[in-house]
């Protein structure tokens, strides 16, 4: 089995073959008037997909609505103008399940994105489009499987997302020894300490992504929050106190990042500084939004890698939510009153 940091290395490669599968399924094109909003079912790792494509698609000229739904249930607003992404990199997850019998209830112009189980099955049975993934991976290592088959469906809808300039990003600039080697050096300066993870609301799905991998490879405590709206709020949190000594706080870095927002992110560096162990940077690469999305995506991974390696961890162990998963499968057994409803 491949390691994590083999897949984080590997990402422009499965962005490549996540185009192919995805012209491989052969997805329905609908008429542009016949869906009015997205909604991406998903939960965790193949949740940030959809996160990312709400950010992607917030600065884009294409106007439909992105939401992100990590629940049972999908919106209630959702209906048959809704086209709905169900990913689910396992197949199995039952949030993502129940989400999509509901979605189908409605009447929604479903895609399924997934390595197999239930949902492939399920969308098989039903001839619901699949976007078929390679197994063997850990969910939150196969987020270009996770998110390029969206880009590339959305592509025939007026959507240029720049995959190509992303790629060559990551070859040219992102993989590579210097790169890796820097990100390394902040994992030793920031080793075993809770992270507090900003950035620029226009990465806000990264941000969050930090925040994630943080708490799942590197086995860390961490918060994220994003500039201006914790300008507002979170910056408070570090005024008479000094619960924040012993945490290191991270700015993801827009490289086109406007003078506003450097100004912002500065004053806010100067004003908690003190009441911090320390603050580090890590800035974004290339031109296109996706590209710099994806360097940033690229590093924040590596980093979380090298923090459990410093800590002796085991970047691909979750113990605790496998042991969660394993008790309500016993004490709910939802999936199997789910796939009654289908038959």
């Amino acid at each position: 089995m491949e390691s994590m940091l083999d897949y984080i290395k590997n990402y422009p490669k499965m962005i490549r073959d996540a185009i192919e599968a995805t012209k491989a399924a052969m997805l329905p094109k609908y008429d542009s008037n016949d869906f009015d909003k997205i909604l991406v079912c998903g939960m965790g790792g193949s949740a940030v997909g959809g996160d990312l494509l709400k950010d992607l698609l917030r600065s884009s000229e294409l106007c439909w609505p992105v939401e992100v739904s990590r629940q049972y249930k999908p919106p209630a607003y959702v209906d048959n103008k809704t086209l709905v992404f169900c990913v689910s990199y396992s197949g199995n997850t039952e949030e993502t399940l129940s989400q999509f019998v509901e979605v189908r209830k409605r009447g929604c112009k479903i895609i399924s994105i997934t390595s197999g189980g239930k949902l492939r099955q399920w969308s098989e049975r039903l001839g619901i489009p699949i976007v078929k993934l390679p197994s063997g991976f850990k969910p939150r290592a196969a987020i270009p499987y996770l998110f390029v088959p969206m880009l590339v469906y959305l592509s025939d809808y007026g959507l240029k997302p720049g995959l190509e300039e992303a790629i060559e990003t990551l070859e040219s600039k992102v993989c590579t020894h210097e790169k890796n080697e820097k990100i390394r050096k902040i994992a030793d300066i920031i080793k075993g300490r809770s992270i507090n993870v900003y950035g620029p609301a226009d990465f806000e799905a990264v941000v969050q992504r930090a925040k994630n991998q943080f708490n799942e490879n590197s086995k860390l405590p961490a918060t994220w929050a994003v500039f201006p709206e914790l300008n507002h709020n979170e910056i408070v949190g570090y005024e008479d106190n000094d619960l924040n000594k012993e945490a290191y706080v991270v700015i993801l870095r827009d490289s086109e990042e406007d003078e506003s927002m450097e100004t912002r992110i500065e004053t806010t560096k100067e004003i908690i500084r003190s009441k911090v162990k320390g603050v580090v940077e890590i800035h974004s690469d290339g031109k296109s939004k996706l590209a710099r999305t994806i360097s940033l995506l690229y590093y924040v991974d590596l980093l979380s890698y090298y923090l459990a390696v410093a800590e002796s961890k085991i970047p691909e162990k979750t113990d605790f939510i496998d042991k969660l998963k394993s008790v309500l499968a016993e004490k709910i057994g939802l999936v199997k009153k789910l796939e009654s409803e289908l038959i």
